[in-house]
């Protein structure tokens, strides 16, 4: 390399990495670290000066895209010196808008992300700036290392791409089709997170309701992560609740690692525009589901996602959408205003919503979440909640997180760091409950 310490060398050359985006992609960035520690560099932090940046990307809206360049002409100002290496969704649809930005050696793609780290190396070596794709298989996968994570959550990747096509969405352009990870690297991973401390993982992807490798569905494979010793809670992100399967609810009503907790993704809660966003269930659908999860899984915590302006969305659609939020115990609530993307078929529908009706909706959607949020930490006052610690607040509260999601903070001389103790819950706040810690910690 040129004007830095080669990996393996002195000191050795550093890389701090950054991630814009879904929880996909920080599983693949935490996957991205461990590489790279593999062949010699020093992962440095955020903040920290480094020889190479790295920044996944996003591009699921052009906000995110736009987002992705700024943060890396502001890696760049703060440090001239180094060079970036861009990967992830942007990475893939448009390298070419990446190489543009001064500073960026490499832009690669979805089905080479895994070898970055090599790529980089090159490119830091004298190689000219380059986009580097290939065709995305959609055959089964694994993953190298193990995707450690300063959380005592780590987040293990298990399927990746979707096949649904919403008119909205370019994931399936970004991500390929949909395909799994081999159900073996799944658990060895699992078993290496656990055996270096994480007593939590969550289990990450596109469309994860799709998973299937030999013989198992996600119900399956969840079955099988529950035998690793240590790893005492499994937590699934988001999921379509098309691919919801009756093992899975069933699963969670009688496990005692998987956490009753389930993000079901709704977009919107009118079936007209659920149409014309190409979602292949309707919002009684969506109902039955969450009425099955609440009848079948005590202490049940629910999020979900709403889209928020999609084009031909009335006031009554949208009225529609905040009745099912009303309806049901929602703890999480992720609104997201419809941005059009010039890569997606809803760039060419008609009956645009003006953007000062999108922003007064989301306001009044993210109100509604706040409520809810609010409401369902409320209901524990008097109860205990077993919760596993994180870390501290700028007030030095400890806080950490029950099984269903419900966001826990207690003060205590002791220290809580990924460790489960019981919270009598005193009072609750905008963000979480408050208690205080009763009996040993484990």
């Amino acid at each position: 390399m040129t004007g830095v310490s080669g990996p393996g060398e002195a000191g050795g050359a550093r890389v701090s990495l950054h991630t814009i985006g879904c929880r996909l992609n920080q599983a693949e960035t935490a996957l991205l670290a461990d590489r790279f520690r593999a062949r010699g560099w020093r992962v440095v932090g955020r903040n920290d000066p480094a020889d190479l940046f790295v920044v996944n990307t996003c591009s699921v809206t052009l906000g995110s895209e736009g987002k992705c360049r700024r943060l890396i002409r502001f890696l760049r100002k703060r440090c001239p010196e180094a060079r970036v290496a861009a990967t992830g969704c942007y990475a893939e649809l448009d390298p070419e808008a990446l190489l543009a930005i001064d500073g960026v050696v490499v832009a690669v793609g979805t089905a080479d992300k895994a070898r970055l780290p090599e790529l980089a190396e090159r490119a830091l070596a004298g190689a000219p700036p380059a986009a580097v794709r290939s065709p995305i298989e959609r055959e089964p996968f694994t993953e190298e290392g193990a995707g450690l994570s300063l959380s005592t959550r780590a987040n293990l990747k298990i399927q990746d791409g979707c096949d649904v096509f919403c008119s909205f969405c370019v994931i399936p352009y970004a991500r390929g089709r949909s395909r799994s990870r081999r159900a073996g690297d799944c658990l060895r991973e699992a078993r290496d997170l656990a055996a270096r401390g994480h007593r939590e993982i969550v289990l990450s992807g596109v469309n994860l309701g799709l998973y299937r490798d030999d013989g198992a569905d996600l119900a399956g494979l969840i079955e099988r992560l529950e035998e690793i010793p240590g790893l005492e809670r499994i937590r699934i992100s988001s999921i379509e609740p098309m691919s919801v399967s009756p093992a899975l609810v069933a699963r969670m009503s009688c496990s005692e690692k998987l956490c009753p907790y389930v993000h079901v993704v709704l977009q919107s809660g009118d079936d007209g525009v659920l149409r014309a966003m190409n979602r292949p269930y309707g919002a009684g659908d969506f109902r039955r589901l969450l009425e099955t999860f609440l009848a079948r899984v005590p202490d049940l915590g629910i999020g979900t996602d709403v889209l928020v302006g999609f084009p031909g969305e009335t006031d009554a659609a949208f009225r529609r959408t905040l009745a099912i939020l009303e309806d049901y115990p929602f703890v999480n609530v992720h609104v997201f205003a419809y941005s059009e993307h010039a890569r997606t078929r809803s760039a060419r529908l008609d009956e645009k919503v003006h953007p000062e009706t999108i922003r007064r909706r989301s306001e009044d959607a993210r109100a509604l979440g706040r409520a809810k949020r609010r409401a369902f930490h409320g209901r524990y006052r008097g109860e205990r909640l077993e919760t596993l610690f994180e870390t501290r607040d700028r007030a030095g509260r400890w806080i950490g997180h029950a099984p269903n999601y419900a966001r826990v903070a207690a003060r205590d001389d002791r220290d809580l760091a990924n460790r489960i103790v019981a919270v009598r819950i005193d009072s609750s706040e905008r963000d979480g409950a408050i208690g205080t810690a009763e009996g040993d910690l484990r």
